[in-house]
């Protein structure tokens, strides 16, 4: 028990957090670079592609936003859409809604710097300075490495890059390996029952995957997102 009590002290302090979301944040510099290559070779602006991703920060949505745009779609399009992709964060931030300080301005900044790279850094036992680090150093890091992903996209030669290459490929491949990685340790958490985690998300799967047969690959998200929590929270997940 004392060395429980000593690991979790060690994880919890400064030091200790920077060490454990230096990794992330250090992961999600070539996608947030790839963005703004992307978005610079769209013809955005520095000032958009910063301002995307300060006010945005949403990496599959940001990503998604980039082929609207080009397609000359509204403005309520783009929002309708993009607040369906981000609607997988209603989950996320409700069970982490424990750990963020009282204040409301805080607690508003704090959630608005969510994402799935955090989520999946955190701890249960974390305190609100440890989250203000964490997130902090992974939206820094975000904002940052888009800027000079729209710096390097006005340098690169466009024939150095196909046509048909998907430079968006990278953020799935990441975004799907934390997804695994959050499910792995949150199905062997001690003190929860395995098999009972993998039922519930094993439904989760099964309600989205009747959803797209019923509503389409675009209608689907909101409600299986709720759904999903609902489920999740009944399974104490």
């Amino acid at each position: 028990m004392q060395v429980d009590s000593e690991a979790i002290a060690a994880a919890s302090s400064q030091g200790g957090v920077l060490r454990r979301v230096a990794p992330t944040a250090l992961a999600i510099v070539p996608v947030s670079m790839l963005f703004g290559v992307l978005a610079s070779r769209a013809d955005w602006s520095l000032l958009d592609v910063v301002l995307i991703s300060l006010l945005g920060f949403s990496g599959s949505g940001q990503f998604a936003l980039l082929p609207l745009a080009e397609s000359g779609a509204g403005f309520f399009t783009m929002l309708l859409i993009t607040a369906s992709i981000n609607s997988r964060y209603l989950p996320i931030a409700y069970m982490s809604s424990r750990r963020l300080p009282r204040a409301i301005g805080q607690r508003a900044l704090l959630a608005h710097m969510l994402g799935d790279e955090a989520y999946a850094t955190e701890q249960e036992q974390d305190r609100p300075a440890a989250v203000w680090v964490i997130r902090g150093t992974i939206y820094l890091a975000w904002v940052l490495a888009a800027l000079l992903g729209a710096l390097l996209g006005r340098l690169i030669p466009t024939a150095w890059i196909g046509a048909n290459v998907n430079l968006g490929y990278p953020a799935s491949v990441v975004l799907m390996y934390l997804s695994i990685t959050q499910l792995r340790l949150r199905l062997f958490e001690p003190g929860k029952r395995a098999a009972q985690a993998l039922v519930a998300v094993g439904l989760c799967a099964v309600t989205a995957l009747l959803l797209i047969k019923l509503l389409g690959p675009v209608y689907f998200w909101i409600p299986s997102v709720l759904l999903a929590t609902a489920i999740l929270k009944r399974a104490k997940l």
